[in-house]
């Protein structure tokens, strides 16, 4: 009987579509369940995947409601043990979902199982980003709106998921909060190796969404913020409008930080798309915007060391099954204790 899922929502995913699919069904690990949920796509994506034949493969049709509801809509169909997430424009590689399952069985105490990313685009791939791999690590830096988990990376306990009742049903980037709340009532850990390329492109990496999501991560920190010290939640609407109504420097900093955070994010699409000397620029501008956590991203990067965060091989180049969990990545990871964390007041920017 399959013990995992594969859960991927999709809103007009040409053409990057194809390759994110056929890098789930090229696992080695071969016995998973494969959900995917069209979210009204109005592109090719319903024709691409009527053409699915893989068994494995279940394709569920609905309204356009927002990845939210897309994803709690494909929760519902989910009956394994545990759920791995995947988004319709990255590239799994091969041995994801079976170094990914070896570990969450061999250390149940962990709810949400990641790895390492690499970014790539049109032109190639850059470096990882080196995530922190602990709950000890993991769960305060994203209390504090600093990169932890790729949501698009992760592995799941299902029940757990379902006990917390799954993502939020706001229409805003979703999986900051969800992550919280199972670090809450379970460990967060990455494997320390890359498993996943995420895409980089400009095409959604304006003002509005930059500024969508940043006050997405915020608010879901403020929520965990006021569960962790029983304080009552106030609406998103609520949320935004003490944003709004806060003294001009505040403001002012949070803008700065969304165009700091906008300009590496160009960079790093520029990079990947072969714009050598226009990521170059952005970088300098993020660095000028936001000096402090511009280096704290750059030497997230420049740390990646050894064979497993580096290895960005094709994501679909044949590859040996894997018999028994890799040593690497099962026996050796080290498991932290809880960790308490302790109320902020002001909610930190994502990066």
């Amino acid at each position: 009987m399959s013990e995992v899922t594969v859960l991927m929502t999709v809103f007009n995913g040409m053409p990057y579509l194809e390759q994110a699919v056929e890098s789930i069904l090229c696992q080695t690990l071969s016995d998973f369940e494969f959900i995917i949920v069209d979210d009204g796509s109005t592109d090719g994506t319903p024709a691409y995947l009527r053409t699915l034949k893989d068994p494995r493969v279940s394709v569920i049709r609905q309204d356009n409601g927002g990845t939210a509801a897309a994803a709690n809509h494909g929760l519902k169909s989910v009956t394994t043990r545990y759920v791995a997430r995947m988004d319709a424009d990255d590239i799994a590689l091969p041995t994801r979902l079976a170094k990914q399952l070896a570990f969450l069985q061999q250390h149940p105490n962990v709810g949400i199982l990641g790895s390492q990313i690499v970014p790539v685009g049109d032109a190639g791939s850059g470096n990882s980003l080196s995530l922190p791999c602990t709950h000890e690590k993991l769960f305060p830096a994203m209390m504090k709106g600093k990169h932890g988990l790729a949501h698009s990376s992760v592995m799941i306990d299902a029940d757990r998921l379902k006990s917390i009742g799954g993502y939020w049903s706001l229409r805003l980037i979703d999986d900051w909060d969800m992550m919280l709340r199972m670090g809450e009532i379970s460990h967060l850990a990455n494997l320390d190796e890359v498993l996943l390329h995420y895409r980089v492109h400009s095409g959604s990496l304006n003002g509005t969404s930059m500024m969508r999501m940043h006050r997405s991560i915020a608010y879901a920190i403020d929520r965990a913020e006021r569960r962790q010290s029983n304080r009552q939640p106030i609406s998103y609407e609520s949320f935004v409008q003490e944003l709004d109504s806060a003294p001009l420097f505040r403001r002012l900093s949070e803008r700065l930080h969304i165009f700091a955070l906008a300009q590496y994010r160009l960079a790093v699409a520029d990079q990947c798309g072969g714009k050598k000397i226009a990521g170059a620029v952005r970088l300098g501008f993020a660095a000028l915007c936001s000096p402090q956590r511009t280096v704290e991203r750059i030497m997230r990067m420049l740390r990646s060391a050894g064979p497993a965060r580096t290895n960005v091989q094709n994501p679909l180049a044949g590859s040996t099954s894997l018999d028994e969990p890799d040593p690497a990545t099962t026996q050796s990871f080290p498991v932290p204790q809880p960790v308490v964390v302790e109320t902020r007041t002001q909610s930190g920017s994502p990066g």
